[in-house]
């Protein structure tokens, strides 16, 4: 069946409506803290009361001297392309729109590295290192997700 109107109603591009796109749902109240900050627009990371490292993912003691002691400081948003991959295959139908995307690990000023997904690039120009600035994604009405973009330089 190659033409639309030959597929039951139901079936039919045209009828379907992308469900919304997922929401993070942590488990563990320092994740949510992370989420929480991210709805005012910056990025926030977790920076040690002993060392000064910056650790994400969010957790409770620092990996580098065992600290439980903490802070939330905020990220400059710039970072370099660490790694990435083009995706093909919505693994959720409301990314679907989206395929072509680039799933990415973006190393931030701070030194941790971050996986998000790359939005307002050429594919073709990706390479190891590339400028990257935080941009946040609305997902909804009520939440902000962060992804990176190609600097401005």
């Amino acid at each position: 069946m190659s033409d639309e109107n030959e597929l039951p109603p139901k079936m039919r591009l045209s009828a379907q409506k992308a469900p919304p796109k997922p929401k993070p749902r942590p488990q563990d109240p320092i994740e949510q803290e992370f989420w929480n900050r991210c709805q005012d627009g910056h990025l926030y990371f977790q920076c040690c009361g002993d060392c000064g490292t910056f650790r994400h993912l969010p957790r409770y003691m620092c990996a580098k001297c065992g600290s439980p002691e903490f802070s939330w400081e905020r990220s400059s948003g710039k970072g370099t392309l660490f790694s990435w991959t083009v995706t093909h295959q919505a693994l959720h139908p409301a990314f679907a729109a989206d395929i072509p995307f680039v799933a990415a690990v973006v190393e931030l000023e701070e030194g941790v590295r971050m996986a998000t997904r790359l939005i307002e690039c050429d594919r073709d120009s990706l390479k190891l290192d590339l400028p990257l600035e935080l941009k946040f994604e609305p997902i909804g009405d009520d939440f902000r997700l962060p992804v990176f973009r190609p600097r401005k330089e």
